[in-house]
């Protein structure tokens, strides 16, 4: 089908990541982790090298990620797509179930997961899981007689590894975003490398329009912060994945990142690291309004209060 994309989009998810690997400034703060972007390209390498070389993983195999919004899930996620396989984000509030169809579905040969993820996984029945699951983070160990198998992440990892070359065509299958499942079985939704790249050339375009209808600053202010998205929406939801942290990538932005939602610590990482995006359903604008610690917090800094889902209030 002719289709009518951008002239500057590049080939494949890849070139975002080589791109960024110019920066040497925090690209994510994890409550109250630092994590340069040096930091992140190394463990994506490390993790690429050892999908290919260690778990034979090729190109167009289907990799899944279940665990909450870590550091971690974001090197992991990069790491797969530039390798040529397939991320497939699951909803970190799936139960056993639901996780044993989806990793099925989507024929998954490895799922990368956390602690909670991998008990949930481990309540499963023998054999509904074939996948080798790589534990990150506080996952847990193997256990004796262990009928899944089980891989900790860092058992893996070697030392100045770097990513393999891999040829990816730009209509190559990169995600499978799965739907709520809420009126039956989730579904599986199919994105390719030029799809998501479209998007992200998109949002690129529209916020080059928005600065052209601003009115121009006299002179540039020299305490003008950092572009900094808060990211409190989950990464297997296309808003966190896309928009929010690929497009951290593209646009030079430091991503904050909250463990679990809490309007007045969000409020208190806003003032600290001097937060410019915000992007949430619109409750989440709502909790910041009436959280008890507003009034006493400095949200000068917000330069987009963004959201979906529902109507923003006034």
């Amino acid at each position: 089908v002719p289709t009518k994309v951008f002239t500057g989009t590049p080939p494949n998810i890849r070139y975002l990541f080589a791109a960024a690997a110019a920066r040497t400034d925090d690209f994510i703060v994890f409550e109250d982790e630092r994590w340069p972007m040096p930091r992140v390209i190394e463990l994506i390498g490390r993790i690429g090298h050892a999908l290919v070389h260690d778990l034979g993983v090729a190109k167009g195999d289907r990799i899944a990620i279940a665990m909450r919004n870590y550091p971690e899930w974001i090197a992991a996620f990069a790491a797969i797509t530039s390798v040529g396989a397939v991320a497939v984000p699951m909803n970190a509030w799936w139960q056993t179930d639901e996780m044993v169809f989806a990793l099925g579905d989507s024929d998954s040969k490895i799922v990368i997961a956390d602690a909670d993820r991998l008990n949930r996984m481990r309540a499963a029945e023998p054999g509904s899981i074939t996948a080798t699951i790589v534990t990150v983070r506080d996952g847990a160990a193997p256990l004796p007689d262990d009928p899944f198998r089980v891989v900790a992440l860092e058992d893996l990892l070697t030392d100045g590894a770097t990513l393999p070359d891999v040829d990816i065509d730009p209509d190559d299958d990169v995600t499978i975003l799965y739907t709520s499942g809420t009126t039956g079985n989730p579904k599986g939704a199919v994105s390719t490398h030029r799809a998501l790249l479209s998007s992200l050339m998109a949002f690129a375009a529209r916020g080059a329009v928005n600065a052209l209808r601003e009115p121009a600053e006299a002179e540039p202010d020299p305490n003008k912060p950092q572009p900094a998205m808060m990211l409190c929406v989950p990464l297997f939801h296309v808003t966190g994945l896309v928009p929010v942290m690929l497009g951290a990538f593209v646009g030079g932005s430091k991503l904050v990142m909250t463990y679990k939602w809490d309007p007045d610590r969000a409020l208190e990482l806003i003032e600290r690291e001097r937060v410019t995006n915000f992007v949430g359903v619109p409750t989440m604008s709502w909790d910041l309004l009436e959280a008890p610690s507003f009034a006493e917090r400095d949200t000068s800094s917000l330069l987009a209060v963004g959201g979906g889902g529902a109507p923003m209030p006034p």
